[in-house]
């Protein structure tokens, strides 16, 4: 038993207080009475020993018991008497909902999210009406959905409300910010409460001490196999061809059969049968050749309980060829070093047929100059001193290559041997340009970026095609590298993947730059990633579309595969289970003063009936004008207390 309101000090204080204060106004009582005698002769002695019998005891006693006792409990109803130990007053209470991908199965109620709903609502309707509950939906991610409140129909709402998830349980995160939440509440802790089927991604699992969890397990059937992921990537062969490799895997514990049915544009391939051991994991690979768009589509069947798995699409885009017009009076010589890389459509014209922008992507000029500045991008080889695109510096002879710009994608591989050339241009170059190669006095290669005024340009001060020069294998590798650089989307390699909600890791090439990796989503913002050890990763917590672009090579993430948890968590050994007796829920505590109020209104209101009303204020009546003064006269009032 103990108050709320008021201590122990208080409440005896103000008891004395005002149970003093009554008593000697009833000890001090001098009400004035009407008495009517016949004579004054004898009045004097008796009214001193009236007085003096009044002051050996007290008149209506048991008014003042009924006072002093009716003060006494609405002191305590003040003071809010609560009767039970103070240890089971109100608490804040954590209800960790699991709303990762597994609460989306299939059950004969519904989902597994809706059986978790149900003990939720058994949960809250079981707590004292006192306490305070902070809800939780974890995934992936720990999200409160409401503060810690006593208001029940919110909670129930909330709970209702919830959806499940595309990502796996975070269980350290979730356990990590329900007890940082119950040290930020300023209340008395209770219970950090998780209700969910304990299905976790990783095996190991470093767990928070807590002596206040309760684990409420409501179990998944776990009878599952989808598709953990599709990777599409170019052929190396054919422009149009397509790489695509189709990975399931069973998550139930016994061995299951599927079928795996894909089509790309409308196109069935033909269906495989694949037989998985329980946790096994398979890869099925298609190869096929298209010059259009279309969505690759995967689908496994029968269906199982965890249906969001069970199909995966991709959008592959056309696959476009680099057009290339090249001017030149040597076709014979260009067309070897060209049309070997089949990502290019070459078509070569004579100079005479020249325009500043033709049907092409881009063009190369074969040591000559032009009337107009190109409008598309261009690659100039050997052009003349007069019609030079760049600040010509000086012209060398038997030059030697001391220098490859080898920390760009320009001077990639270009680095093996020094190159000897016959002649060749230097190039005055500005804030901008890019030297590729460099002779001892000045660049003989340089790029320069377009802008406002003319498109991207390349200029090669020397023919690389001449001599001995054309056998060399820096030749082909220029060319590959300036080209790429010119049109960057067209010699881009595309991989595009379609895999699971959560972390995503990629590995890139050693080649390429970390400063010029670029990470957005389907709408164009920025995504968060880290690079560690030539290894990008990133996180999202709902499904979406990532595209990751690098100099010369783009990669599309098609996270919309739910995360699928395949380990168990066990729960320290202090951890209670199940849901608590009901005699956990019971408060200890009842709170009194309602009652205790009623009581003592009650009491005054007892004590204002019986004695109260004989001590009302009465009126003399008034004398009538029949009565003679002689009678007035043998009457004498006297008020005596």
């Amino acid at each position: 038993m103990f108050f709320l309101n008021l201590t122990a000090g208080e409440f005896l204080t103000l008891l004395g207080a005002l149970g003093g204060l009554i008593t000697a106004l009833y000890l001090l009582d001098r009400t004035k009475r009407k008495k009517v005698v016949s004579t004054l002769r004898f009045w004097m002695p008796g009214l001193t020993a009236q007085e003096q019998r009044r002051r050996k005891r007290m008149r209506e006693p048991w008014s003042l018991m009924l006072q002093l006792a009716s003060l006494l409990l609405l002191l305590l109803a003040v003071a809010q008497l609560q009767w039970g130990p103070r240890a089971r007053r109100a608490r804040d209470q954590v209800l960790l909902l699991d709303t990762s991908s597994w609460t989306a199965e299939a059950t004969g109620e519904g989902s597994l999210l809706d059986r978790e709903k149900a003990v939720a609502r058994q949960y809250l309707a079981a707590l004292p009406s006192r306490d305070r509950v902070l809800l939780l939906r974890a995934d992936a991610l720990a999200t409160p959905v409401t503060s810690f409140t006593s208001d029940r129909t919110q909670l129930v709402n909330a709970v209702n409300a919830s959806e499940a998830g595309f990502s796996a349980l975070n269980i350290d995160q979730a356990l990590s910010f329900a007890r940082q939440a119950q040290s930020w509440s300023g209340g008395q802790p209770g219970e950090i409460v998780y209700i969910g089927p304990r299905l976790i991604p990783e095996r190991d699992l470093t767990q928070p001490g807590l002596s206040n969890l309760r684990a409420i397990t409501v179990e998944a059937s776990r009878a599952n196999c989808g598709i953990r992921n599709i990777g599409v990537k170019r052929g190396d062969e054919d422009p149009n061809s397509w790489q695509a490799t189709v990975t399931l895997k069973n998550y139930s514990l016994e061995r299951r059969r599927v079928r795996l049915q894909t089509q790309f544009a409308g196109t069935m391939f033909a269906p495989r049968v694949l037989t998985l051991a329980a946790g096994q994991e398979v890869a099925a690979e298609y190869n096929f050749v298209t010059d259009t768009a279309g969505r690759l589509v995967a689908r496994i069947a029968p269906a199982d309980d965890l249906s969001s798995d069970n199909q995966a699409t991709l959008e592959l885009p056309k696959l476009g060829m680099l057009k290339v017009a090249v001017y030149t009076d040597r076709p014979d010589v260009l067309r070897p070093l060209l049309e070997a890389n089949h990502r290019l459509s070459v078509k070569f014209l004579p100079p005479s047929e020249y325009q500043a922008k033709p049907a092409a992507d881009v063009m190369v000029l074969d040591r000559i100059g032009v009337p107009q500045q190109p409008k598309i991008a261009s690659l100039w080889i050997e052009p003349p001193t007069d019609r030079l695109p760049l600040a010509l510096k000086t012209v060398v002879s038997d030059a030697v290559v001391k220098n490859w710009n080898s920390e760009t994608a320009l001077g990639a591989g270009l680095h093996a041997k020094e190159v000897r050339v016959p002649s060749a241009e230097v190039f005055q170059t500005f804030e901008g340009d890019v030297p590729v190669a460099s002779v001892p006095e000045g660049p003989i290669v340089v790029a320069r970026g377009s802008n406002e005024n003319h498109a991207a340009i390349a200029v090669v001060g020397f023919d690389p095609l001449d001599g001995q020069l054309r056998f060399e294998v820096t030749t082909p590798l220029l060319f590959a590298n300036l080209l790429r650089w010119l049109s960057p989307q067209s010699f881009r390699e595309l991989d595009i993947t379609a895999g699971q909600v959560g972390a995503a890791t990629v590995t890139l090439d050693p080649r390429e730059s970390l400063g010029h990796i670029r990470v957005r989503d389907e709408s164009g913002f920025a995504v968060p990633f880290t690079v560690r050890n030539q290894t990008l990763q990133l996180f999202a917590s709902r499904p979406s579309i990532v595209h990751i672009v690098s100099d010369d090579r783009e990669r599309v993430l098609s996270l919309t595969l739910p995360e699928v948890a395949e380990f168990e968590w066990k729960p320290p050994v202090n951890t209670a289970a199940g849901m608590p007796a009901a005699s956990r829920f019971v408060p200890a505590a009842v709170d009194l003063w309602k009652w205790l109020a009623v009581l003592g209104g009650s009491g005054l209101f007892i004590e204002w009936m019986l004695f109260g009303r004989r001590r009302g204020l009465k009126w003399p009546k008034s004398s009538s004008p029949a009565k003679s003064r002689e009678a007035q006269q043998r009457e004498t009032e006297l008020v005596s207390r």
